[in-house]
């Protein structure tokens, strides 16, 4: 079966037209260059890309301290999920998946025939603990991470992914760390430029630039397995335009994703503290440019607290779909000042009307 996903915003508009996305999480504050940028890079639609993607891979490497030789191009962070699992998974193969966890993972694993080993998520230490125990007991052949994790939003230290990163190079297990959200939360504990070996960290220019229409992504690894990915991914998996959004976008973005991770640190803190406020509603503790509600107090199902909402022209994330967490839980992308207040508006509103 296909993954849940938010951001289905398209579809919501046929009937609501001043919707308000707070399911997909990206950045709310776009880049002053996209605009342009996105005109500039209209000019070469009408040619093939460069198969290579000598300029992005470059831009990437620059921009990351990493040698270019090491990028892996992909349409979506998705895309280079299941290229991952096709490449390097066999029928029967065991992977350590936690949960809950970004539900691509498994379904690549499924969809290679490989058997995912669920590993529970919500506690950092108990997580690492089960997560090594799991690698010493099992044949275990791909470990998959979400650091910073969807949807609980917690980060893992820098030193415990690089302690699960030994620990899967001695068992013979490749590791795959998801960063698509670390630029937005932080980016002191990425692994992206740590030389890991047996490892492929993936990003997404859809989180941090705030362009979920324009699909561009990457995964950094070892130059010898890069080549080996380069050269068996689909020919021009990556547009034209995507490819020349993401170089202009990366050159000189530092103080962008600075400012934006301050911005969005200070409206999660505000809105947290607004909806801890609010009776019935647990907020859980983030890293990230969104959070878990915990709306059980309500006496509302996730399921029909979404429902709701969207009726009052607000999407949020019904978390049910992801494993471990029941009925009892929504997730919130954290918008800008003004569009979260608006949400506790209505949240308010959804609840009284229960009541």
């Amino acid at each position: 079966m296909p993954c849940e996903h938010g951001g289905r915003i398209i579809e919501a508009s046929e009937t609501m037209p001043n919707v308000l996305d707070f399911s997909a999480s990206f950045n709310p504050y776009l880049h002053p260059r996209t605009k342009s940028a996105v005109k500039e890079a209209l000019k070469g639609a009408y040619t093939y890309p460069d198969h290579t993607y000598r300029n992005f891979r470059e831009a990437v490497g620059e921009y990351l301290a990493v040698p270019s030789e090491a990028i892996v191009p992909g349409n979506g962070s998705v895309e280079l999920i299941r290229f991952c699992a096709w490449a390097l998974l066999q029928k029967g193969d065991k992977v350590i998946v936690p949960a809950p966890t970004f539900g691509e993972y498994e379904l690549a694993c499924r969809l290679s025939g490989a058997e995912p080993l669920i590993v529970p998520a919500w506690d950092e230490q108990a997580f690492k603990r089960d997560l090594l125990g799991a690698l010493a007991e099992e044949d275990v052949r791909m470990v998959f991470l979400c650091n910073p994790n969807n949807p609980t939003g917690k980060v893992l230290a820098k030193e415990t992914v690089t302690d699960i990163a030994l620990s899967c190079h001695a068992a013979n297990a490749f590791l795959v760390v998801d960063e698509v959200f670390i630029e937005l939360s932080d980016p002191r504990q990425s692994v992206a430029a740590a030389n890991l070996e047996d490892a492929l960290v993936l990003r997404s220019l859809t989180k941090s630039f705030a362009i979920p229409g324009i699909r561009a992504s990457y995964g950094i690894t070892n130059p010898k397995l890069a080549n080996a990915l380069n050269s068996i991914r689909v020919p021009w998996n990556l547009n034209s335009i995507a490819e020349a959004v993401t170089v202009a976008l990366l050159k000189d973005c530092k103080p962008y994703l600075n400012a934006s991770r301050e911005k969005i640190a200070t409206q999660r803190r505000w809105l947290a503290r607004e909806l801890r406020e609010i009776s019935g509603l647990r907020p859980l503790e983030s890293d990230a440019n969104f959070f878990m509600v915990n709306v059980a107090g309500t006496s509302l199902s996730s399921t029909d607290f979404a429902r709701e909402m969207r009726r009052n022209g607000f999407l949020v994330r019904d978390c049910q779909s992801f494993r471990l967490t029941g009925d009892d839980y929504i997730r919130i992308a954290v918008r800008t000042k003004a569009e979260n207040a608006r949400l506790l508006e209505v949240i308010k509103q959804v609840i009284s009307q229960k009541i």
